[in-house]
């Protein structure tokens, strides 16, 4: 049981005190889920700018390729000093915003050092996905995201 003292305007005003908070909390939250705080790295603004991973001292650059229209088309470039698991087109899947899997349909390019190439997967609707890279460099996920 809770015993305020003073007068009876103490009630009405410990009842706006406690709504304000509720709703200062609540614009807190919405704030930080909005700004990408709680769901981890954000897709880039722009859709066609590169994103960069150097994990275990191999730098992957993936570009998604949006002017291709008859597949969800990634350019990867690949810069390394050391040998590296390079087959693209089995180590790597795509994962759209329902968490249905694909795999590739090909990779075109170079392997190697300097790798340079494009990776082809079935066209998806959305514009919401992740390419992942697994198993390069002892690095066993490398999570693009779109």
């Amino acid at each position: 049981m809770e015993i305020l003292v003073g007068l009876p305007e103490n009630r009405k005003y410990k009842g706006k005190m406690k709504l304000s908070g509720i709703v200062l909390l609540s614009l807190i939250v919405i704030a930080i889920a909005t700004s990408g705080c709680i769901s981890g790295k954000e897709p880039p603004a722009d859709l066609s700018e590169p994103q960069v991973n150097s994990d275990g001292g191999v730098k992957i650059s993936v570009t998604y390729l949006q002017n291709i229209t008859d597949a969800t088309a990634f350019e990867i470039k690949v810069t390394a000093h050391k040998n590296y698991n390079d087959d693209f087109k089995n180590n790597s899947f795509l994962r759209d915003s329902g968490g249905k899997i694909y795999s590739p349909l090909s990779y075109e390019g170079s392997t190697g050092h300097h790798a340079s190439g494009v990776l082809k997967f079935p066209k998806i609707e959305g514009k919401n996905f992740d390419l992942v890279i697994r198993d390069v460099a002892d690095v066993k996920e490398r999570v693009f995201k779109w």
